[in-house]
């Protein structure tokens, strides 16, 4: 697990990487995650945070509701909000993992019978394999909640959700469908940033959760990798598919 020394490093030179990249900049950009975000399954006001995000305005200085509600496909976003934007993910699947451990217990795991039926490779109990992933999700946000904060911008918060979760076995179902959406989330995202050490970041953990991914698809009976090329999606694709779980959003 990275440590909190490691952490702040990386987010320091993300931080250092996305001014420089800022600064080498002329071209003025509008921010792809706009002022929108997620509440009971419905974009709402979610993005502003970062404090850089631009609205685009008439002749008049009036800004528009359309522009406001622009799609991550068809505009030009700016590091920080790629950070926002993937921090809103990682508290989404951070705050999973850390409910669905405190729901369930190993013994949960015994008795549904998972223990029995999958070979995790690495000589530990799947219990072990998913307290990993939920230290892994942890660590993301950590990051990228500092990355933000050392750039002056307001991390986005954690929401308030809801997973409809009852069993060890919706669980690891849920798990399955969160992991392959932050693979396609990350892959989508990729375009768009400019700063080296983002993308070197965003690819890292774009890698670790293709691997959770990989594992949850084998623990819920699919295979490992079914496609030779993983799907991009969209901003608005990621966001919609994420806000069935989200209940509330500051």
């Amino acid at each position: 697990m990275t440590d909190s020394t490691d952490r702040h490093d990386l987010a320091e030179r993300i931080a250092t990487s996305i001014r420089d990249t800022v600064d080498e900049s002329t071209q003025s950009r509008r921010s792809f995650l706009s002022r929108s975000a997620l509440a009971g399954g419905t974009l709402v006001a979610l993005g502003g945070g970062t404090g850089l995000a631009v609205a685009a305005e008439d002749e008049e200085g009036n800004s528009s509701d359309e522009e406001m509600k622009a799609m991550f496909d068809d505009v030009d976003g700016t590091d920080v909000d790629v950070v926002n934007y993937a921090l809103t993910l990682e508290h989404l699947e951070n705050a999973f993992y850390r409910e669905g451990l405190e729901m369930f217990d190993r013994s949960d795991f015994d008795d549904a019978g998972v223990e029995s039926d999958v070979t995790t490779g690495n000589g530990k109990s799947v219990y072990s394999t998913i307290e990993v992933i939920g230290e892994h999700e942890a660590s993301h946000a950590g990051v990228l909640s500092e990355t933000t904060s050392l750039l002056g911008g307001e991390p986005v918060a954690e929401a308030s959700y809801d997973f409809g979760v009852e069993t060890v076995e919706e669980f690891l179902a849920v798990a399955q469908v969160l992991e392959n959406t932050g693979v396609s989330a990350y892959a989508g995202a990729a375009p768009f940033i400019e700063s080296p050490d983002l993308q070197s970041a965003a690819l890292s953990i774009h890698s670790v959760e293709a691997r959770h991914a990989a594992f949850l698809n084998g623990l819920n009976g699919e295979s490992y990798f079914p496609n030779a090329f993983d799907p991009a999606l969209s901003q608005d694709e990621v966001l919609s598919a994420a806000g069935q779980f989200i209940e509330s959003s500051d």
